[in-house]
């Protein structure tokens, strides 16, 4: 089942709510208290997005995180790679996919149909920016 993880999820809402606040340095603490994000999850996120150079951490008393890429280039599938998740149809639809993945995988009469209808969602978590999912 195509499903977005409670990560992707958070970290969506975070990007959202760092990028509405543009002009200030937002702290973990007060994204996750005004999120309602349990606050470890959320620092392991942030260090995440923070690795991947999708938001900047300055430390110390009026530190915080703000945004490196702006949130109207800023796209879905950037923030999924970020957080090393995989959305997927099927455990088929995986680059090197192979028979521990699914019995099938060899011989499968809609493998290829997944795998085609995974790149078009790819395709279209590449052209949807945070901005434009979150207007």
């Amino acid at each position: 089942m195509l499903k977005i993880s409670k990560s992707v999820e958070y970290a969506i809402l975070s990007l959202k709510y760092i990028s509405d606040n543009n002009n200030f340095k937002v702290n973990s603490k007060t994204i996750a208290s005004e999120l309602n994000i349990p606050y470890d999850l959320l620092a392991k996120i942030l260090q995440k997005l923070v690795r991947q150079e999708i938001v900047k951490s300055e430390q110390g008393k009026f530190g915080g995180y703000t945004l490196l890429i702006p949130s109207k280039d800023l796209t879905i599938l950037q923030i999924i790679s970020a957080l090393d998740e995989n959305v997927k149809l099927a455990n088929c639809t995986f680059e090197n996919a192979t028979i521990e993945d699914c019995s099938r995988v060899n011989d499968c009469c809609i493998r290829n149909p997944f795998l085609n209808l995974q790149n078009k969602i790819n395709e279209m978590f590449q052209s949807i920016t945070l901005q434009e999912l979150t207007n």
